[in-house]
């Protein structure tokens, strides 16, 4: 790839790939981990993050349909701040009632670990 084709969109572009990878790691050891050790609360949170991330991959889909507009100036500051703003928004929404999927989860692998 030539230097000049880097653009604010290919930088942001591999660094979510980045960020996510890593969450995706650390999303899986704390899982194994939680199951290992038989921690029902630890379950519970980390059952509330995966919604969390589960909401907020949709809200970004959501948002890409929206047409941009020139009124307003884009730059990569800007793209960071709400990216940022996105996640935490989605996360609080996972904080409370949810949409549920974290309560289904931790029902469907409680009973799994139960099982065995």
């Amino acid at each position: 790839m030539e230097i000049g084709g880097i653009n604010d969109k290919t930088f942001n572009n591999t660094l979510n790939n980045a960020k996510n990878k890593i969450k995706q790691d650390d999303f899986e050891k704390r899982l194994q981990n939680a199951v290992d050790s038989k921690d029902d609360k630890e379950l519970k949170k980390v059952c509330r993050d995966f919604e969390g991330i589960i909401l907020n991959m949709m809200y970004k889909q959501m948002k890409a349909t929206v047409p941009k507009t020139e009124l307003l100036p884009g730059d990569i500051s800007r793209e960071i701040f709400d990216s940022m703003l996105d996640e935490k928004l989605m996360e609080e929404a996972s904080r409370g009632r949810g949409i549920g999927l974290a309560d289904m989860l931790y029902k469907q692998m409680s009973r799994t670990r139960k099982a065995d």
